[in-house]
C-alpha cells in the first residue's frame, strides 16, 4: 500500500491532458503513453496530443543517464532515440518511434484534420513533414550539435570543426529561408488559400523557433516570424513544449522552452561562454552554471582528440 501511494505521489499533471508517471506501471491500461526527452522532436507529439485533446501518460527519459539506450526501451524504439509512443488502447500495445511517423500514426488513428483525407492534400502535408524530418530537423540538429556540443570540448576547434559549423549553419539558414518563402501569404504550410493548420506546422514549428539556439538570425524572414508568432499562441503549443516538464539538466536546470524565450537567461549564458574564453556558448556553460561542474553529461565526451582519446 505504501509503494502505491509513493507511485500515485510521483504522478504528476503537467497539462489539462498530459500527466508524468514514473514507470509504466503507473500508466494508464488501456491509454497513450508517450516516452519523451526535452527536445524539439518530443514537442512534436506532446503538441499534436495537446491538439487532438487526447489524455496521454508521459515517462521521462533521462538523456543525462542514456536512458534511451537501455534495452528495455530499445525494444520499442531500435534507433535508441526519443520519443517513442506506445499505444495500449489496442491489444496487443502497438509502439511507434520516429517522430514524424508518429504524428501520421495520430492523426490517422484519431481521423483528425491535422491530416487531409483526399490524396493531393494528403501528400501535400507528408512533403512538408518530410522535409522537416530530412532536412530542417537534421541540419539545425547538426549547427546545433557542432556550436553548442563539439565545440566547447574540442582542441584546437577552429581547425577541426570551422568547416563542419559553416556547412551546417549554411544549409539551416536556406532551410529556414526556404520555409518564410512558403509562407507568404499564408497562415498556415499546407492547405488551399491561406492554408490550414496541419501535422506539418507542428513538425516544423520546434526547430523553426529554435533558431537562438542555433545562432542564427532570422529577423529577414518576416514571414516566418508571423508563423512562429501564430503557432505560438496556440494552447496546444504552449501546453506542448512544456512536456515532459524537466530539462536534460535535471530538475535543477531550466527546461528548453525557458531558456528559448527567457532572454536574461540567454544573455547570462552567452556572458558565461565569453568568460571561459569560447567562441560558442552551449550545453557545457548550462551544466557549469546550473549543475556547478558537480555532473557531467553525455555531450562532454562526445568528441575525441587525434589519437582516439576522449577530451
Amino acid at each position: 500500500m505504501a509503494g502505491e501511494r509513493k507511485a500515485a505521489d510521483d504522478c504528476k499533471m503537467l497539462t489539462r491532458f498530459a500527466r508524468l508517471v514514473p514507470n509504466e506501471s503507473c500508466a494508464k491500461p488501456n491509454g497513450i503513453l508517450l516516452y519523451a526527452a526535452d527536445t524539439m522532436n518530443n514537442w512534436k507529439v506532446s503538441m499534436m496530443l495537446e491538439e487532438l485533446q487526447v489524455p496521454y501518460d508521459v515517462i521521462l527519459v533521462d538523456l543525462m543517464k542514456n536512458a534511451q539506450k537501455n534495452p528495455s526501451y530499445m525494444k520499442n524504439n531500435p534507433n535508441g532515440r526519443t520519443p517513442t509512443l506506445i499505444d495500449n488502447t489496442v491489444d496487443p500495445p502497438f509502439p511507434v518511434f520516429e517522430s514524424g511517423a508518429i504524428l501520421i500514426y495520430l492523426a490517422e488513428k484519431f481521423k483528425s484534420t491535422l491530416l487531409p483525407k483526399d490524396v493531393r492534400g494528403k501528400s501535400e502535408v507528408i512533403q512538408w513533414v518530410m522535409w522537416q524530418m530530412s532536412g530542417l530537423g537534421p541540419m539545425m540538429g547538426q549547427t546545433m550539435y557542432f556550436k553548442r556540443i563539439a565545440y566547447p570540448v574540442t582542441k584546437d576547434p577552429d581547425t577541426r570543426l570551422g568547416f563542419s559549423v559553416e556547412r551546417f549553419e549554411k544549409e539551416t539558414i536556406r532551410l529556414l529561408k526556404t520555409l518564410d518563402s512558403r509562407l507568404e501569404k499564408r497562415d498556415f504550410i499546407c492547405g488551399a488559400g491561406r492554408g490550414q493548420l496541419s501535422i506539418a506546422d507542428i513538425s516544423c514549428y520546434g526547430y523553426a523557433c529554435s533558431h537562438w539556439w542555433t545562432g542564427i538570425d532570422v529577423s529577414k524572414m518576416p514571414h516566418l516570424l508571423t508563423w512562429l508568432k501564430t503557432m505560438s499562441e496556440r494552447e496546444a503549443t504552449k501546453n506542448g513544449v512544456r512536456v515532459p516538464g524537466t530539462s536534460n539538466l535535471g530538475p535543477k536546470g531550466p527546461i528548453f522552452e525557458e531558456l528559448r524565450v527567457n532572454k536574461e537567461l540567454q544573455k547570462s549564458l552567452e556572458a558565461h561562454a565569453k568568460e571561459k574564453g569560447r567562441m560558442f556558448f552551449g550545453w557545457s556553460d548550462l551544466t557549469e552554471i546550473f549543475l556547478k561542474g558537480s555532473q557531467a553529461g553525455p555531450w562532454t565526451t562526445h568528441v575525441s582528440d587525434s589519437k582516439g582519446k576522449k577530451i
